[in-house]
């Protein structure tokens, strides 16, 4: 009973102090508790995480706020701890389904999230029908998970229950992220893994897919943009059986992110995404990071892709899984180019050329989106070079016969990570963070430029030891 206690002390303490500075790390320190305890016992005491507890009573307390006075928006906005009001109309539209300024509109529309009251049942809150798949791991918590197909995949394993071994370093191996280089163009794309950029050949998933023994349903945007209601029932029927849905793009940047619920019979879809739609001054495009499930209305608009997880039809073996993949090395470095995307030894020289474009470069406020392009190359090169010599050990335990290949591979990624690591100190840290105008300077690009070739050539070296 004590769980049930501490989460009833914890709501009380939340709700007296809903217009100070309340958060998790202030409810958990009144209880006594760690802020991580605190976190999984609240969920798993009332089904809310307790920042999106926060905010439903904040957006559900404001909502009657703006219904019952006169008060502005901007008043309401910050009496309830947002910085400007287009973050709260961004927030009170997402929970109540309408823009605050229309208030006296479809006040009758209002949702009304009460205080929740915890003895054995949990009353209050949403008289909906919200559900969620129990065991479905948040994803990008371990930050060095970049990405977030693989992600995706290992929480969904998770969810089934399946072998510990399906983890996020197997799938970004099996699926050739860990052994690909991309750069997409136009110039100045933000970079992302090959799972992502090349989802619409469905080879890194079917790879994927066929690892952990699954058959899958991928839908491509086209048909869902004919008919989503349909698709809509088809996640709330996966949902109901216990089988998440992936789906690039529903919050954020079009990347891969996880279904684990709904609520309102599926109008609202609720899951886990790297990233939110809010909004940052200072970052050009949206890229500010979840703490919290995601719950979106309309959620499939935004959707490029779904995947829908099938039946299991056979177990395969870990150890051929990871044996095949490195066997791939060669044709995951040798890809040609794509409309959009180059790759392997292709996209290290395209990366470099771009330094030598003297245009791009003429002052400080054409840097932005150099800038951003550059962070997610080195960070894709980096989470590979992260993880690939604890996934080769693994390999070469699972595939002794291959030990000898093995370490050969093990000592050319580590001519590449110590190429990487010049890159780094030469630019002052991964995001140029010593001095951003120094890529204003045409000597320092040269400069680099040669540093990235060199990156590329290691890659290179890497990728025909199993030719």
């Amino acid at each position: 009973m004590s769980w049930i206690e501490d989460t009833q002390k914890a709501i009380n303490y939340i709700e007296d102090n809903l217009l100070e500075d309340v958060s998790v790390e202030n409810a958990a320190k009144y209880i006594y508790s760690s802020i991580d305890r605190f976190q999984k016992m609240f969920l798993i005491v009332t089904g809310y995480s307790v920042s999106e507890y926060i905010r439903n009573r904040k957006l559900s307390l404001a909502g009657q706020e703006l219904a019952g006075s006169r008060s502005k928006v901007i008043d309401v906005a910050l009496k309830y701890g947002y910085e400007t009001p287009e973050s709260f109309t961004k927030a009170f539209t997402r929970f109540h389904g309408f823009n605050p300024s229309k208030i006296h509109i479809f006040k009758n529309q209002l949702k009304c999230f009460a205080p929740l009251a915890i003895q054995i049942n949990i009353t209050g809150g949403f008289i909906m029908s919200r559900k969620l798949i129990p065991n479905v791991e948040k994803i990008y918590e371990v930050k060095s998970e970049n990405y977030m197909f693989p992600s995706c995949m290992r929480s969904a394993m998770s969810a089934l229950n399946e072998n510990a071994g399906y983890d996020f370093m197997f799938f970004a191996g099996v699926t050739g992220d860990l052994f690909t280089q991309t750069w997409c163009s136009p110039k100045w794309q933000y970079n992302d893994s090959y799972s992502n950029v090349c989802k619409e050949t469905q080879m890194s998933i079917r790879a994927a897919f066929d690892a952990c023994g699954y058959e899958y349903d991928y839908i491509a945007k086209e048909a869902i943009e004919k008919d989503k209601s349909s698709y809509v029932k088809k996640i709330v029927d996966s949902i109901d059986r216990g089988v998440p849905v992936l789906s690039f793009g529903i919050v954020g940047p079009p990347i891969c992110s996880i279904i684990c619920g709904y609520d309102e019979n599926g109008d609202i879809l609720i899951g886990w995404s790297q990233f939110t739609d809010e909004h940052k001054d200072d970052i050009p495009t949206d890229l500010v990071c979840s703490d919290d499930y995601f719950q979106v209305r309309n959620g499939l608009d935004k959707s490029e892709a779904l995947i829908f997880i099938g039946r299991k039809k056979e177990t395969p073996d870990i150890a051929d899984s990871i044996k095949q993949s490195l066997l791939n090395i060669p044709q995951w470095a040798a890809f040609p180019p794509m409309e959009r995307v180059c790759f392997g030894r292709q996209a290290f020289e395209a990366w470099a050329d771009s330094l030598l474009d003297d245009e791009c470069f003429a002052d400080e406020s054409m840097l932005d989106s150099p800038l951003d392009t550059y962070g997610s190359c080195v960070v894709q090169t980096g989470t590979n070079m992260h993880y690939i010599q604890d996934y080769l050990k693994r390999a070469a335990e699972l595939c002794p016969d291959m030990n000898q290949q093995i370490e050969q591979l093990k000592q050319a990624y580590i001519k590449e990570r110590d190429a990487l690591d010049a890159v780094t100190k030469f630019q002052g840290g991964y995001f140029f963070d010593a001095d951003k105008k120094a890529l204003l300077s045409k000597e320092f690009r040269i400069t680099l430029a040669k540093l990235v070739r060199k990156i590329g050539q290691c890659f290179d070296e890497a990728a025909i030891i199993f030719n």
